[in-house]
């Protein structure tokens, strides 16, 4: 951390204005370059495979440091750990909507699912939600935007709300 720490300073450095103190600047500068680092790449560092019987850490009769799976994701420790890793990215990194269809998530129990999901991923049609939600379905809808959960009977209350303000905006299902 500390090296990454030098590298961010120096980096610092060309975006340096001479206005204000130099090490206020610098501490400024590392302390958020740090905590977007730590966010981005965050990982839980208990490792199951390195208490593991399993385990071979220079690959001497393994590809994958493990004697007993080929595919590490095979073992339930492994996975376990893994799913929880990649879980944590996922809060610190949200889906936003427009990627569910990639994705294949699907949101349950929608009416024509594929032709909202079609309509609210358009970014024009996103700007005018983002304008015209009103307060009691943003939060909600802010849920759905960036793929958090969502309890069914507010998702049905916000597509209501949705198909209403595209209707009023011209876009028919």
């Amino acid at each position: 951390m500390k090296q990454q720490a030098a590298i961010f300073a120096l980096e610092g450095l060309e975006k340096y204005d001479n206005k204000r103190p130099l090490e206020n600047f610098l501490w400024t500068h590392v302390r958020n370059r740090l905590f977007n680092y730590k966010r981005d790449n965050y990982q839980r560092p208990d490792k199951p495979c390195l208490s593991c019987v399993f385990y071979d850490a220079h690959c001497a009769t393994s590809t994958n440091q493990c004697n007993e799976y080929d595919d590490k994701t095979n073992c339930e420790e492994y996975n376990t750990w893994n799913n929880r890793n990649t879980n944590k990215k996922n809060i610190m990194k949200p889906v936003g909507i427009e990627d569910l269809k990639e994705q294949n998530v699907s949101i349950p129990k929608l009416a024509s699912d594929n032709s909202i999901l079609e309509i609210v991923s358009n970014k024009q049609v996103l700007k005018i939600l983002d304008e015209n939600i009103p307060a009691q379905h943003r939060s909600t809808y802010l849920k759905l935007k960036y793929g958090d959960k969502i309890y069914k009977n507010n998702l049905n209350k916000l597509l209501e709300c949705i198909k209403t303000i595209l209707k009023e905006h011209g876009y028919d299902f």
